[in-house]
């Protein structure tokens, strides 16, 4: 079934702001040799990275490396715009310091590569280093005025030892808030849920949901929105569990089960309108709930391509939110030609 044009959707571009790629400049870099203990094979199933301190990855087939399988995609399903990612996979492993900003810098210039060969001004979300918060604020800088960067990609549990609610961390979220940069909180492929013994196949069903929910309510709880109340924080999966079991973590907060300190606000739930939320919760009465909570101009359609997981229809989704024309046209990619601009 084609999905709806441009025309039939809404005005203006069709954006989809949640969408992985590996890039084969990248690839083919890593085929001849490793660079900070990355390197890559082919295999019949597709690309495999090896990566410092976790190993292969999953194979990486056609629709995550190629821009052909790309944007045929996408012309079938309506969407005319892709804010690219990397996979998560491949952003960082277990690096010392230098290797991880030379990682960084170098997955930055290929995805920059990949924008290009999409053409039609492709906007990236860029890698910081995220050892702690002196080197992501410093690789935040490095990128911000990139032309094809439009925000940076964060992963929820960056590394061991690293909480992105510490004192540790402080100076990135200064430097993103004082440079306007948006951040898109976006969990790794093995979170904090892995260690529950019963997840077992339920990591994308369940797993990466509980690690969005995990990540945003300890930034909430230790005051960061009330420290940077200008922060633009973007969250995938439409924002795990927290928006539709917020009441819950007002209530630890009120009975201090869930609290590590005093708030400018009465409640946790109070931050949730100051946040975004990709559509990628997959269904339309999950978005019209989201645009009910924070307001159809925070919410922000994102499709979490390649993965068999992915919103197949992500534009029909929202169409079936049955928000009315404008704040659809919004949420299909106003509020992301807004939000996620092009740095120059």
């Amino acid at each position: 079934m084609t999905g709806p044009n441009s025309d039939e959707a809404g005005r203006g571009a069709i954006v989809d702001v949640h969408a992985h790629v590996v890039p084969p400049s990248l690839l083919r870099e890593l085929e001849g040799g490793s660079a900070e203990g990355f390197s890559a094979e082919r295999t019949d199933k597709g690309w495999v990275v090896d990566v410092p301190g976790a190993g292969p990855t999953r194979p990486a087939g056609a629709r995550m490396t190629e821009v052909g399988p790309r944007r045929e995609w996408m012309s079938r399903t309506g969407v005319t715009d892709q804010v690219l990612s990397p996979w998560m996979d491949v952003q960082s492993g277990d690096l010392p310091p230098r290797a991880a900003r030379d990682w960084a810098r170098r997955l930055n210039d290929a995805m920059a590569e990949t924008a290009s060969a999409m053409g039609g001004g492709t906007r990236v979300l860029a890698t910081v280093p995220s050892y702690d918060g002196e080197s992501a604020a410093t690789g935040l800088l490095e990128v911000r005025t990139r032309p094809e960067m439009a925000g940076v990609l964060l992963n929820t549990s960056p590394q061991e030892g690293v909480a992105l609610h510490g004192p540790e961390f402080e100076p990135f979220w200064a430097a993103a808030e004082q440079n306007a940069v948006p951040i898109m909180l976006h969990p790794p492929t093995c979170g904090p849920s892995n260690a529950l013994p019963t997840l077992g196949r339920m990591g994308n069903v369940h797993g990466r949901l509980i690690d969005n929910t995990i990540a945003i309510t300890e930034l909430i709880l230790h005051g960061l929105l009330d420290r940077h109340p200008g922060l633009v924080l973007i969250l995938v999966h439409g924002g795990g569990f927290l928006p539709y079991q917020a009441a819950r973590l007002d209530g630890g907060y009120r009975t201090r089960e869930s609290f590590a300190g005093e708030l400018a606000r009465e409640r946790p739930s109070a931050y949730l309108q100051d946040l975004y939320y990709d559509t990628a919760a997959l269904s339309g009465p999950a978005i019209a709930f989201l645009a009910g909570l924070a307001g159809a101009d925070r919410v922000l359609l994102g499709s979490d391509f390649p993965f068999a997981l992915s919103d197949p229809q992500p534009v029909r989704t929202v169409l079936d939110a049955g928000l009315d024309p404008g704040e659809t046209a919004a949420v299909l990619g106003a509020n992301a030609d807004k939000l996620l601009r092009r740095r120059a």
